[in-house]
């Protein structure tokens, strides 16, 4: 896969003695040479790790386990639940050796100059983020001292969030929008465009979203840190404008969705996807459906009309031998009205990578609402995030507004309207698979199917059990066991049915499609 590489030249000046005259040096220097390194030149390539072998890192794993996708290569072991270390691994890799090392170089060279606060900021949000997706993904890492370049102990996830927050606190403070700071802008910063302001309000959004991942595990800190997000300087991200998003090009080699879904035709419609898109309202199809899916004809996107069908279909998850007709029987990703064209002003070309969506935001607020942490009435919230997912995907108003009308309304703090809240929060953060995940893990909502042809023999996930992060990379296990917890410093113990801090919920106690420990 094509990666985008920016390559920092430092250039080392060489003082001659008194005998040459005081420009010669300036003679040696090519006028196009750069002579100082900036904060962008590290800053642009931590945000296009989005993209970082996207494939391997979170298409056949957390797109899988969300079950937005299902995998349509036989003898792939992910979708069963198996560990593959030169897919995932390198998730942990390119974290460790790459971008912490890039925020480390933002931090040391310019930490300390009153010009580039907002910089540091932006930095330290975005990294927060991204650290909430390691954690998230493995449970207990590195992490205090993990940039020392010594072998330190792994840390537990309460203490990791609590510093998260904490971390996220001070950014989100910091920032001023001052015209006098320097700015990531040019390009370099691939969502907001240097904005300091924008990235305050991704901050305080990202600390709602922290605050409700431990709902069920801390409710006391969740609160407080719900509260704190919703009334941080700046606010919460409140209109489609403010989505975080990376962008890529269409042209050229990019290992995203296109490349899997069609020219590797490694990935359908998960059946899990298609139900929900059909059984949530009294208007019938979810309006958002055309917009984001088509059938493979002859190499084209093509309606379910054209391609002879009555309504989108979805593949089952967990195949071991699948179909040999899944390719053209189910709905792959719609490249010409949905997703490229994502915003639906048919003007942009881009695709882009989602990081957080303001209907997710909404969502949130309306899950605060419901368990009385914030203000506001959690119904109309929930039918604002619809709204606006509707709106970005740029869904016909009438169309919109008949299926809001035929959704069920929340009545209460109660399974029943979690259940309803988080389904359609998971259907509006397509295709976040990672983000999928972690909501299905924390509330086990919405209903995630088992594995068709079970759950792999070569897995550690129980038999009938969901599988819960992904395992440490063997490397981890060959050089750095005395490290690693207590409980999983072996390749038997360190298992994907072990759940994260965060994640208290037994998918076992499921009574009529209810769980009783969200609340």
């Amino acid at each position: 896969m094509k990666k985008i590489n920016i390559i920092l030249f430092a250039l080392g000046l060489i003082m001659l003695g008194s005998s040459c005259s005081d420009d010669f040096g300036d003679l040696n220097v090519p006028s196009d040479a750069t002579t100082s390194v900036e904060p962008k030149f590290f800053f642009s390539p931590l945000v296009q790790a989005v993209f970082d072998n996207y494939q391997r890192n979170v298409n056949l794993y957390p797109d899988l386990y969300s079950q937005y996708w299902a995998n349509t290569v036989s003898g792939f072991g992910s979708p069963r639940y198996e560990y593959v270390d030169g897919w995932i691994g390198n998730q942990w890799s390119e974290h460790y050796t790459k971008d912490l090392r890039r925020a480390n170089s933002i931090q040391d060279l310019f930490g300390e100059d009153p010009s580039y606060v907002d910089a540091i900021a932006i930095k330290e949000i975005w990294m927060c983020y991204w650290w909430s997706r390691i954690t998230d993904t493995y449970g207990d890492v590195p992490y205090f001292d993990a940039s020392s370049g010594e072998a330190v102990p792994y840390n537990n996830q309460k203490d990791i969030y609590y510093d998260l927050f904490a971390r996220l606190n001070t950014a989100i403070n910091a920032i001023t929008g001052n015209a006098d700071q320097y700015t990531y802008n040019d390009g370099y910063d691939l969502i907001y465009d240097g904005d300091a302001m924008q990235w305050q309000k991704f901050g305080n959004s990202l600390r709602l979203r922290l605050a409700m991942r431990i709902s069920n595990v801390d409710p006391t800190k969740a609160q407080s840190e719900a509260q704190a997000a919703v009334s941080g300087p700046g606010g919460l991200l409140a209109s489609n404008d403010d989505v975080a998003r990376v962008g890529m090009w269409s042209q050229g080699w990019y290992d995203y969705l296109h490349q899997m879904a069609w020219n590797w035709n490694n990935i359908r419609m998960s059946k899990t996807m298609s139900d929900n898109l059909y059984n949530q309202s009294t208007a019938g199809e979810d309006p958002r459906t055309p917009r984001w899916f088509a059938y493979q004809v002859e190499g084209k996107p093509a309606s379910k009309e054209d391609a002879g069908f009555d309504r989108y279909y979805g593949i089952e998850n967990g195949y071991n031998l699948v179909p040999s007709d899944a390719d053209e029987n189910f709905a792959t990703i719609n490249l010409e009205g949905g997703y490229i064209d994502f915003v639906g002003n048919g003007t942009d070309d881009k695709m882009y990578c989602p990081v957080m969506f303001y209907s997710e935001v909404l969502f949130l607020q309306a899950e605060a609402a419901m368990r009385g942490w914030i203000a506001g009435d959690a119904n109309a919230l929930y039918l604002e995030g619809v709204q606006a997912s509707m709106d970005y995907v740029g869904v016909d108003p009438t169309a919109a507004a008949d299926y809001i009308a035929g959704l069920p309304a929340l009545s209460g703090a109660n399974e029943a309207s979690l259940k309803q809240l988080i389904t359609q929060k998971w259907v509006a953060n397509f295709p976040n698979g990672v983000e999928g995940w972690a909501d299905f893990r924390r509330t086990d909502y919405p209903d995630i199917t088992l594995p068709k042809d079970g759950v792999s023999g070569s897995a550690t996930v129980a038999p009938g059990t969901w599988v819960k992060r992904v395992r440490y990379p063997i490397n981890e296990h060959l050089q750095n066991s005395e490290n690693m917890p207590a409980t999983q410093n072996t390749p038997e113990t360190d298992r994907m049915d072990i759940k994260v801090w965060w994640d208290t919920a037994d998918t076992k106690t499921k009574t009529s499609g209810l769980m009783s420990s969200n609340f």
